[in-house]
């Protein structure tokens, strides 16, 4: 195991700085995934990248939209790469302070350049219909994004599996409970038991353990960005205003 990319974590695990080597993959031109880690960058983050593009520095929604197409490519260059290190800060304040160099300079065309030797496009579809909130500072509304970002990442994950385990009931009861509630209004556990069929604690049991889950997957995804324990705490205080070893996050 390379040290370089991993870190210590109590118990004998590591954190594997999945981000950070995802980036240095796209930056490497022999990788047969470099488009793939480009692409799987630019789908998770585009959000807070577009908010701080036009919160920050007030751009345009167009203008905005091709700074967060180019961004994603000017990563792999090498002025972005100089320095880069783990071990030099959360891998969010990277991205912030790489934003604010792209910014500050017109990389636009070099990057489309690129993107004609061998980078293809990337799709960001979704920016349509998007427009990032007016309150706050722009990075209170980076930091608001971010956090959408890996937790919508983890509710995705987290359907997932209970699908595949055909336990869409805790799905469904979780999401109508926590996640989307009808009419904006909490609706009870008795309720829930009476729409699915099931017993008041089989509705307890459910949405304790799909918390826990969910607070797991979050937490997985702060880990992969960071270098230890403390700092994954600290991630998780910003993000969700609580430490790793609280509750769900809401």
């Amino acid at each position: 195991m390379d040290p370089s990319t991993t870190g210590p974590l109590g118990g004998g695990d590591f954190f594997p700085n999945t981000r950070w080597s995802v980036i240095q993959t796209a930056a490497d031109p022999d990788s047969p995934e470099r488009t793939a880690s480009l692409e799987d960058l630019a789908r998770i983050y585009w959000r807070p990248v577009y908010a701080y593009f036009r919160r920050k520095w007030g751009k345009a929604n167009e203008e905005a939209k091709d700074l967060t197409q180019t961004f994603f490519v000017a990563l792999t260059e090498k002025q972005f790469l100089d320095g880069l290190s783990p071990k030099k800060g959360r891998f969010r304040s990277y991205i912030m302070a790489a934003l604010d160099n792209f910014a500050r300079y017109d990389h636009r065309h070099e990057s489309r350049k690129k993107r004609g030797g061998g980078l293809p496009k990337i799709s960001l579809d979704k920016l349509e219909g998007f427009e990032p909130a007016t309150d706050g500072s722009p990075e209170e509304v980076f930091l608001r994004e971010w956090a959408r970002t890996v937790m919508g990442e983890a509710l995705r994950e987290l359907e997932r599996e209970c699908r595949e385990s055909e336990n869409s009931h805790g799905w469904e009861i979780f999401r109508m409970r926590d996640i989307d509630p009808p009419a904006g209004e909490e609706i009870s556990y008795e309720e829930l038991a009476r729409r699915f069929g099931v017993k008041v604690t089989d509705v307890t049991n459910y949405l304790f353990r799909l918390r826990k889950k969910l607070r797991e997957l979050v937490l997985n995804r702060v880990r992969d960005t960071v270098t230890d324990e403390r700092e994954a705490e600290g991630e998780m205080r910003d993000l969700f205003g609580e430490p790793s070893g609280g509750g769900t996050p809401r």
